[in-house]
Parts: C-alpha cells; sequence; structure tokens
C-alpha cells in the first residue's frame, strides 16, 4: 500500500480536475484553505471535518484508490473493498489511512449515533464504534459584534451562527463553543501553534476561576472581550486586574487589557486546519 502522504495530496488534487472543480475551490469547499493544504500544513493532521466532507460529498471516490492508488478513482456500481482491505487499512497504526478509515465508519447506515446533551445544551454523538463527536455553535472571530449580543443567550447564538463538528474522546460537562479564526498571531511554525482560518474547540473557563490567574497551556485560550476576540496565551495576571496577552508570532507584540472588559475565557482544547 502506497503510504506516501504526499501522493495521497496529489490523488486528492486529481479527483479535483476529475470533477472538473478547479483545485483552490475543490479543497476551500471541503473545508481547508489552499495554502494552508499545500503549504504549512501536513496532511497527517488535516482535521476530521475535511476528510467527513471528502467522504459525504464525494461517496462515489473509491476509498481504495485515494489511500494507495490501486484501481479507478470512483467505484464501480456495488463495489465493495474487501474485509482484508479493510483490516490493513483500520490496522495502521498512525497517520491519513488510519483517520480516514476510521471518519469513514461515519457515514456507515448501519452508525447509529446515540445523541446526548449536557447542561450546557453542548449536543454529543455517541456511536456504536465508541467515536464520540461534540456539536456546537461556531463563531468566527470576524463575528465579534454579532456574538457579543447574544454570548449570554445560547438558544439565540444557536440560531444565529453555523453549527461543527469535533471528534472528542469524552462527555464532558462544560461548556463548549467552537470558533474560526484570523490572523497569524499564534503561528510560528511548531507543532502547537495555529494558523489563520482554523476551526478551534474552546471550553469556557469560569469567571471564579480567573481570580487565580492562568498557566501555560498547549494551545492557548480564546478571549472574548468587549473590543475583539483574540487567540492568545495569557502570559501574566497582574494585581492591577490587568493581563497579559501573548503571541506566539514573535511579529506580533503582547499587550497588556483589562479582566473587568473582558466578557469570556475559553480553554483551547482542540484545532483543526
Amino acid at each position: 500500500m502506497d503510504k506516501n502522504i504526499s501522493f495521497i495530496k496529489e490523488r486528492i488534487l486529481q479527483y479535483a480536475e476529475y470533477k472538473g472543480i478547479g483545485k483552490e475551490k475543490f479543497i476551500e469547499n471541503l473545508g481547508m484553505t489552499y495554502g494552508n493544504f499545500k503549504g504549512k500544513q501536513k496532511l497527517t493532521s488535516v482535521n476530521s471535518d475535511f476528510l467527513d466532507n471528502i467522504l459525504s460529498n464525494y461517496p462515489e471516490i473509491n476509498i481504495e484508490w485515494l489511500l494507495s492508488g490501486v484501481g479507478e478513482m470512483e467505484k464501480k456500481i456495488n463495489q465493495e473493498v474487501s474485509s482484508d482491505d479493510l483490516n490493513m487499512i483500520a490496522n495502521e497504526p498512525s497517520g491519513l489511512v488510519y483517520e480516514i478509515q476510521n471518519e469513514a465508519k461515519l457515514f456507515d447506515d448501519n452508525q447509529e449515533p446515540e445523541v446526548l446533551e449536557n447542561s450546557s445544551g453542548n449536543k454529543y454523538f455517541v456511536y456504536p464504534d465508541e467515536t464520540i463527536r461534540i456539536e456546537v455553535f461556531k463563531i468566527p472571530f470576524v463575528a465579534h459584534a454579532s456574538y457579543i449580543e447574544c454570548y449570554d443567550d445560547i438558544k439565540i447564538c444557536k440560531d444565529e451562527f453555523s453549527k461543527i463538528t469535533f471528534k472528542v474522546d469524552h462527555i464532558g460537562r462544560g461548556n463548549y463553543v467552537g470558533f474560526e479564526s484570523s490572523g497569524e498571531s499564534m503561528w510560528n511554525g511548531g507543532g502547537y501553534d495555529t494558523p489563520s482560518g482554523a476551526d478551534i474547540l474552546g471550553r469556557e473557563v469560569g469567571k471564579h476561576l480567573w481570580k487565580n490567574g492562568f498557566h501555560n497551556t498547549k494551545y492557548g485560550f480564546v478571549i472574548i472581550a468587549k473590543d475583539g476576540i483574540w487567540h492568545k496565551d495569557i502570559s501574566k495576571l497582574n494585581q492591577n486586574g490587568m493581563i497579559t496577552l501573548s503571541s506566539r508570532n514573535p511579529t506580533s507584540k503582547p499587550f497588556e487589557y483589562s479582566l473587568n472588559d473582558v466578557l469570556q475565557i475559553f480553554h483551547v482544547i482542540k484545532r483543526s486546519f
């Protein structure tokens, strides 16, 4: 089996050409910027929604061809992948092959999920194979003005904003919200950095915890303030109630901001890009 990630990327673009769709438009329609797909982004960490979109929008694509280059681009009528091939794919220990096959389970008609909802109104879809996905509404950073008008009313937010799902490993009790980042302040090419346009899953940090200060985190925080929505590290809480917001991109300088003007803070627990 051809496990070279660059070849899988090439086949995705070949399929776009085969369908008569411009490569950039094809990738963007599947939820990723073309720049991230070709440049900074490594395909081994392509977000699950991108994979979902390939399989849901193009169910006729031949998974064996996509993963290995074997066979035709599209399945023949009633074509089935052999059980041996499925086992080979499912047993891959890591990488895109493993992720695509596991994501494909979500499109098995026999995989009816159990739907659960926590006290914050977040929906969880629990599948028979123990896959868990959380559904949250997604706030683009650029929609700051619209969000602060309704941030304290979950029902209005659900009606106002689109939804997004993330694969998670457990059912959480907190308030989870999705975001779409804007700007490169948290991108410096590191493994835990986040480029512009990434989808972010955040868990709200209760205001009663703010006084204890903020620890260094793997992915940083999303800060909802009167003046904007920012993805930053919170590097310091001063005695005067000011927090220092720092970036991972050295071209973006840290700045202080008053906690009194902060409406919500979310601990970033997952990113997709």
